[in-house]
């Protein structure tokens, strides 16, 4: 069947079927099934009717590669993931594809001589041949290796398909994708473990995989396939990025089934069964056509052919006492009943239709004018319309009567002004209709049948969708038919009888009948006898038992297939039970029977050499087999790739003995290709170490260390059939039982009906029948103060059927806004008065979701009394102690929905949301992992954890040799880019340009202007801006608050358009007013087709179709702006140091990010252009630690260049180098230019004991540092310094990690230059290598020539190992000496209990009150805290409150509540202030000062950072420039560039050096702690 076509029936029919990906919406699946012919066609030649296109077939991979990655990422499947490309076809099938093939030859051979035509010059390489996606060529052997390859890679770099079980089933193993796919699944839910819920996702493009998946009964079941669109569209296609994608939900098309046929439960004697009944419903749709079977003639899903199967069945089966099938066996009595009722509608409204001639008076034969058709008889001669009973010999002869011509002078001016539609009375006779159809059939407009309110129908006409208006072709082709009516004659109206009213006029009417069905088989299947029209109705009927069983239970004979390119008129489809179905399996073709047998003789290249005499030579026994031309036929159709290709079916004889002839003549490589494979499977091993060779070299690198392991996946051939399971498995979960992600309509109350609704699909209203579903509302009698006091605070799911889980914060209705307030324990409903003008504003919101259910998904909820206003979920937030906690949308950004469609619980919760308590943190970072270290100075280094106690780790920190922070070139370039873009307003524009406003308007927009002789319309304006769709073209123009505003580029267009046709400009101004120009009124000397000529030349020269189109709100970097860009990220690349080690210890886990933790943990980071960022997931396309440089921001996505060029790499749509670029998410990258990471949130220490002195391992003497230069906050436990380069195969240089002993080595990118070959375009920097367990020596400061002595040695072993300490006991006992003792560890921060979700709501609706110190609380089961009350407290905490002074670094002081001074707390010593956060420790009040001592001075030089640890390097030492640099870095915001300005930010309590649980560069005198107790932590 046709896939638009069905998509569209589907669209209008069942509306709220498909749901549009959205990052939060997309439910959790088990198995991902991708049948990958669909993205091989799609990534190989996406623009086939570009005779210019050419892609490389590196580049062809490449794609493949990305568009895979792309929908592993958006699904995410947990345990299956399954790839499936088609191998060798059953016989049935090889038709189609020999059609498709022969028919893509032709098309790429005429759209060649065409450009040539034209004088275009064409490129020198070859186009790529699409018909070399075919089992057995060569180029589907190289994409075997390549696809293995690529999961190569993937698994062993990618940790999201580590713990997938990755399928690949190649060309090489016999089947079709979609159905190796579906065995696969028949075989898993035969087993006896089988989850019934197992939950599948299906990719692919063909309209058959909807029929697979209902035939499966599995109810968590989705389709995932790229948008369907109608009309015009850009032919050039954008990123994967920016495709939009559509899951097609079973579950909801499974309840749409039920509300179709549930009225049969009352009318059936037999119990009704919805399994059966989708069963039926699948066999139905057999009956439009599909890969294997014609359609039955004139039944068109376009011309409502569904929906009259649909009607006659509900009527018919209650008589038949039983359903059409059985899970793949066809019952033929009762599926003969079933034609026969067809014929009876539609075979003979056909014969009618087509045969208006049949018209008497007084039972002769009257006078009937009919238009000739525009077929072809067998002999290739037009069809002979008739008049008088005479054939009219010309068919260029025209005859219309009186009323035809007043009706075709309607359809002409609705045709040249392109009006949306026509109507006509619904009293016009069936002659007239005919008429109206074979015109508007002539000029390819569409027609349609409309059925009013009151039950009369009535036609129309309206242009097809899929028509593009710029198709100049098209056009001239409806001019020349117009012009012919136009010299028709007229004659006067004849009279009519439109019924027979006796019996000779019924047998005469039997007769035509005979004789019309007889024209139909001579020439359409040009069949003559009895005979042989009954063997090719009993070939149709074992047609469609074949395609029952080979979906349900696989391939019934691999011989087999239908021998005729049409199917037999449904009258003849009788006598079905004489018909005997034996079905014999036999063997698949070999891969080159296959070639031969489908491949035209344009693409031999693709078949061995031994072959090609076959093809060429005339005296090839099966030269017939190959014609280069043929006819195509539209058969009732009306697009051309709908046309049947009438070419000769093989004679697997004759082609199996003449290729025998030539087989000695294969090589041995050839003779390989023609056998038949396995699957294989593909998993994780970590023991593996060896390097996997990359396919192809030059453009793809080696995979080191490949942890992917290869074994044979068997797909059996099914032998027995018994232990298919039928229906619905035992156990499966559907309705408002199903999982969370999958939809259901009964999660509401509701009804269905069907309806003419109008629902809006593909931009356009539906003519046609849909199920409206109407909600059933349960809360229309409640009072709003009743429903606010049990729903808000409550949590709640919207976006019926789509739930999403959210907080309902308040209700509205048209006068007033509910909210709830405490008053001493009780709740009190607070009812706010709307705003005077606020009563309309609501109003037009509750007008706009009504019409979103009503209009776009069929849905009627009835009058919207109450909205409620509700904050979304939109994840999981890890708190800086570890826990996963719900993380809603921030209040303000509430969304409104209608009460009557907000569901109050679900069975199943998305698990994928479920809140965690903090997990230890020897488990959340083992050793080993690999982390990001987000201290200052070093924020985003690589880093790895070499040791941890219960709450501290040490890390192996890779950080830059030459100790320079970040680049600031984007900024820069962003600046200069930005002063230097002039945007002038549009009066201004037209002033400079000369033209009025209007003109200006209509040229930067299309302007059309239509020629009156051919009717042709040409658009010559711009597209510089698009009003409707929120467009703007990237550096011409944009829009502010004051209206379009225009780039001096696009002014330098204007002048040069100006000056180039000033006559065309001039006639626009004359005629500014009106909304269509014409060509002839422009340029009235007849010169219009010459001048307009020249205008569409200097608009193909100047390129403005390929101006990139962006949304208004986004900023870009434009082409230009990003080559600048990239030279200067050149020149970085080219002088950038490598890196060395330093190792970090006593760090919290909020120092460090780990990338399975980046999604919970930045997703709230902002940008700005020029930001410098890093990758930092672990799984994606782009190479971890990759940096690079924003150049693009939108809403949800964000476009970056990245330093290096790594193999998945885009160009961004043309505008930056090819594999440099990548359209990201922010919680993937990490900003480094605005560090924000929250990292003053750390554990507050028991108690202020004092730091010891920082303890370097060193591998071999060194020079030490300057303590002055050495970063504050970080205690070293030891540096690699550089090790001399090495030369390693991948073309960088091995750094040694632990020189003073055995090491690991691994190559880092070679820094000194740059790669100039593309094989190096996946270096990047990655993560440190893992080191071999060896114990670390301590070296005890000051002693002579750094010799460790046996005490430090067991201090450090006791440091790193961190064994466990016996309750009660301190870490540090036994340590002698006081600088290697650890810090007592501390208890993670309590986390508050969940209470009531209204309480915390209440909670925060109060005014903002001081709050009581709080004290220290016992340990409490964790529970989740309530995400309002968190957000809510953030925002107080943000409100201006009495002044005692606060944090320093914030002028005027904290606005927090005073504490008592305190020694030491969590955020580190007195006196370290950052700005926003309370890193530092507290000041006490500014009215008590205190002396300085020096160990304030000590302390001030050596305050804690961000990071919570210093660092001394053990290399070079810093410059005093460089130190001061890194004091003014804080990542988290610290201010102490103004501390000298401040002096009094360092009043207050006594200052201490501890910090962050780290050791600072100096040690003082501890300082006595406090009576008091420190306050807890805020986190």
């Amino acid at each position: 069947m046709g896939v638009p076509k069905f998509f569209r029936w589907m669209g209008e029919r069942y509306p709220l079927c498909s749901q549009l990906i959205t990052e939060n919406a997309i439910p959790e699946f088990d198995n991902l099934y991708l049948d990958m012919n669909g993205i091989i066609h799609n990534c190989s030649l996406p623009n086939d009717t570009d005779a210019h296109f050419r892609l490389s077939e590196d580049k062809i991979f490449l794609a493949i590669f990305n568009y895979i990655d792309h929908l592993f990422l958006k699904i995410r499947p947990q345990k299956v993931f399954f790839m499936a490309v088609d191998g060798v076809a059953p016989r049935a099938k090889m038709n189609q594809q020999r059609s498709r093939r022969f028919r893509t030859a032709k098309d790429a051979e005429d759209a060649k001589k065409k450009a040539i035509a034209k004088g275009e010059e064409l490129p020198e390489t070859e186009q790529f041949d699409r018909n070399c996606i075919t089992p057995g060529t060569p180029f589907m052997k190289r994409l075997s290796a390549q696809l293995e390859y690529f999961i190569s890679k993937k698994v062993t770099e990618d940790a999201n398909w580590r713990n997938v079980k990755v399928v690949l089933s190649g060309h090489e193993v016999p089947g079709e994708g979609e159905h190796k796919i579906m065995e696969y699944i028949r075989l898993s839910k035969a087993q006896e473990d089988y989850n019934p819920n197992t939950r599948h996702c299906l990719y692919g493009l063909d309209a058959d995989l909807i029929m697979l998946g209902l035939l499966s009964h599995e109810p968590h079941f989705a389709l995932l396939r790229e948008e369907v669109t109608f009309g015009k569209t850009n032919k050039k296609k954008g990123s994967i990025d920016t495709q939009n994608f559509f899951l097609m939900h079973l579950s909801l098309l499974r309840e749409y089934l039920d509300l179709e046929f549930n009225t049969l439960e009352e009318t059936l004697p037999f119990p009704y069964d919805l399994e059966r009944v989708i069963d039926d419903f699948v066999l139905m749709c057999l009956f439009v056509g599909n890969d294997f079977l014609p359609h039955l003639p004139n039944l068109h899903i376009a011309e409502g052919a569904l929906s009259l199967l649909f009607k006659i069945y509900k009527d018919l089966l209650p008589k038949l006492g039983g359903y059409f099938q059985d899970s793949g066996v066809l019952d033929p009595k009762r599926v003969e009943a079933m034609f026969h009722e067809l014929a009876e509608v539609v075979e003979h409204e056909a014969f009618e239709s087509e045969c208006d001639d049949l018209k008497y008076i007084g039972g002769k034969m009257a006078e009937l004018i009919i238009v000739p058709s525009s077929g072809q008889n067998r002999n290739g001669r037009p069809r002979q319309g008739m008049r008088m009973g005479k054939p009219i010999e010309s068919a260029n002869e025209q005859v219309m009567t009186r009323r035809q011509k007043d009706l075709y002078d309607q359809i002409k001016e609705f045709v040249l002004e392109r009006r949306d539609v026509l109507h006509f009375p619904p009293t016009l006779n069936s002659t007239d209709r005919n008429f109206v159809k074979r015109i508007t059939s002539a000029i390819e407009v569409r027609h349609g049948t409309e059925t009013a309110p009151d039950g009369e129908k009535h036609l129309f006409i309206e242009f097809d969708e899929e028509e593009d208006e710029e198709d100049i072709e098209s056009q001239e082709a409806r001019a020349r038919v117009l012009r012919k009516f136009d010299q028709a004659e007229v004659i006067e109206d004849v009279i009519e009888n439109e019924k027979l009213r006796n019996e000779k006029a019924k047998n005469v009417y039997e007769d035509r009948l005979q004789q019309w069905k007889a024209r139909y088989y001579s020439e359409k299947p040009e069949l003559e006898t009895p005979a042989e029209i009954r063997q090719m109705v009993f070939k149709y009927i074992e047609g469609l038992q074949w395609v029952l069983h080979y979906y349900y239970k696989g391939v019934a004979s691999w011989g087999w297939f239908y021998p005729y390119h049409y199917a037999p008129k449904i009258s003849d489809l009788v006598n079905l039970e004489e018909f005997h179905l034996p079905f014999e399996l036999g063997t698949p073709f070999k891969p080159y029977e296959q070639l031969m047998g489908v491949l035209p003789e344009a693409s031999k290249q693709h078949i061995p050499r031994a072959y090609w005499d076959l093809i060429i030579k005339e005296t090839s026994p099966i030269k017939d087999f190959y014609p280069n031309d043929f006819e195509l036929d539209m058969n009732g159709k009306k697009q051309d790739w709908e046309a049947i290709v009438k070419i000769p079916f093989i004679d697997q004889d004759r082609l199996l003995k003449a290729m025998k002839s030539q087989e000695h003549l294969l090589s041995e490589e050839e003779v390989e290709r023609n056998t038949t494979g396995e699957s294989a499977v593909f998993t994780r091993d970590d023991s593996l170490t060896e390097t996997y060779e990359s396919p192809l070299p030059a453009f793809f690198p080696d995979i080191k260390d490949c942890k992917c392991k290869r074994s044979v996946f068997h797909l059996p051939v099914i032998e027995g059939v018994s232990s298919l399971r039928k229906g619905l498995c035992e156990g499966a979960l559907k309705g408002a039982d199903a999982l969370f992600g999958f939809p259901s309509m009964h999660t509401i109350k509701h009804t269905g009906n069907l309806g003419y609704h109008g629902v809006q699909v593909f931009q356009a209203p539906s003519r046609n029948e849909t199920m409206v579903v109407n909600i059933v509302n349960r809360h229309e009698d409640v009072k709003p103060e009743a429903l606010a006091l049990s729903k808000i605070g409550k949590r709640v799911y919207v976006g019926w059927p789509f739930l999403k889980e959210g907080i309902m914060s308040s209700i509205s209705d048209e006068m007033f806004k509910y909210e709830i307030q405490m008053q001493g324990k009780n709740k009190v409903v607070v009812k706010t008065p709307h705003r005077t003008n606020s009563f309309d504003t609501w109003r037009k919101r509750v007008d706009k979701i009504e019409t979103l259910y009503t209009k776009r998904f069929g849905v009627i909820i009835g009058d919207i009394e109450f909205t409620a206003q509700v904050l979304l979920l939109k994840g999981l937030r890890r708190e800086m102690n570890g826990a996963l906690v719900k993380d809603f949308c921030k209040p303000g950004s509430e969304q409104e929905f209608a009460v009557q469609t907000i569901v109050d619980s679900v069975k199943h919760p998305d698990a994928r949301t479920k809140e965690e308590p903090p997990r230890p943190l020897n488990e959340d970072f083992p050793l080993e992992s690999q982390v990001f270290f987000l201290g200052h100075g070093h924020y985003g280094c690589p880093a790895q954890v070499i040791a941890h106690s219960d709450n501290a780790l040490a890390l192996r920190v890779g950080i830059p040799s030459d100790q320079k922070g970040e680049p600031t070139f984007g900024h820069d370039i962003v600046k200069q880019a930005l002063s230097s873009s002039v945007y002038s307003p549009a009066f201004v524009v037209s002033k400079k340009v000369g033209i009025s406003s209007l003109i200006l308007s209509k040229l930067t927009s299309s302007l059309h202007v239509v020629y009156r002789s051919t009717d042709r319309r040409v658009n010559l304006g711009l597209n510089l801006k698009f009003e409707g769709k929120k467009q703007k073209v990237l550096g011409y123009t944009r829009k502010s608050d004051s209206g379009w505003e225009f780039s001096q580029k696009a002014v330098a267009l204007l002048q040069e358009y100006k000056t180039l046709f000033p006559d065309f400009i001039a006639g626009l101004e004359k005629k500014s007013r009106v909304d269509l120009y014409i060509a002839e009124e422009l340029y009235p000397d007849g010169s219009s087709t010459d001048k307009i000529k020249k205008i569409e030349e200097w608009l193909k020269k100047s390129k403005v179709r390929d101006f990139e189109r962006v949304d208004l709100d986004a900023e870009q970097l434009d082409k230009d702006t990003i080559a600048i860009l990239e030279e200067a990220a050149d020149r970085y690349v080219e002088t950038r140091s490598g890196l060395k080690h330093v190792i970090v210890k006593n760090l919290g886990r909020h120092t460090m990010l780990k990338p399975s933790h980046a999604a919970t943990l930045l997703p709230d980071q902002t940008f700005k252009l020029g930001d410098r960022v890093v990758f930092v997931q672990d799984s994606g396309t782009v190479p971890i630690g990759a940096k690079g440089t924003v150049v693009g921001l939108d809403r949800l996505e964000i476009e970056v260049v990245f330093d290096d060029r790594f193999m998945s790499g885009m160009d961004l749509s043309g505008r930056c180098s090819m594999h440099r670029g990548m359209t990201v998410g922010p919680q993937s990258i990490l900003n480094l230019s605005k560090p924000q990471c929250n990292m003053s949130h750390t554990p507050t220490p028991v108690a202020a004991a004092p730091r010891p002195k920082p303890v370097a391992i060193l591998p071999k003497p060194t020079t030490k540092a300057p303590e002055d230069h050495k970063p504050p906050g970080w205690e070293i436990l030891g540096v690699a310094p550089p090790a001399e380069p090495q030369k390693s195969k991948t073309g960088g240089r091995h750094v040694k990690v632990n020189s003073g002993g055995p090491s690991a080595s691994r190559p880092v990118a070679n820094h000194q230059s740059r790669p100039a070959e593309q094989s190096n375009v996946n270096q990047s920097l990655g993560f440190l290598p893992r080191p071999r367990p060896v114990p670390q020596i301590a070296v005890r400061p000051g002693s002579e020539n750094n010799k460790p002595g046996a005490e430090d040695i067991s201090a450090i072993l006791l440091g790193l190992l961190h064994k466990n300490v016996p309750a009660g006991e301190s870490p540090n006992a036994g340590i002698a000496s006081p600088a290697h003792r650890l810090p007592v560890p501390v208890p993670a921060p309590h986390l508050p209990a969940a209470g009531s979700h209204t309480a915390a709501l209440l909670q925060h609706l109060r005014p903002a009150q001081p709050r009581p110190q709080q004290q220290p609380r016992p340990p409490q089961a964790w529970q989740g805290p309530n995400p309002i009350q968190q957000q809510h407290s953030q925002q107080q905490q943000q409100q201006p409150r009495p002044h005692h002074g606060g944090h320093p670094g914030q002028r005027g002081g904290a606005h927090r509540q005073p504490r008592p001074p305190q020694t030491t707390g969590n955020h580190g010593p007195q006196g370290s202030g950052s700005r926003g956060g309370h890193r530092g420790g507290h000041v006490g009040h500014q009215g008590q000062p205190r002396p300085t001592t020096p160990a304030d001075n000590a302390a001030k030089v050596n305050n804690t950072s961000a990071g919570g640890a210093s660092t001394q390097t053990g290399s070079t030492p810093a410059s005093p420039a460089a130190a001061s640099n890194n004091n003014n870095n804080n990542a988290g915001g610290s201010d102490r560039g103004n501390r000298r300005k401040r002096g009094a930010a360092n009043k207050g309590g006594p200052k201490t050096p501890a910090a962050d649980g780290a050791t600072s560069s100096k040690t003082s005198a501890p300082a006595p702690a406090p009576a008091a107790a420190p306050a807890p932590s805020n986190n």
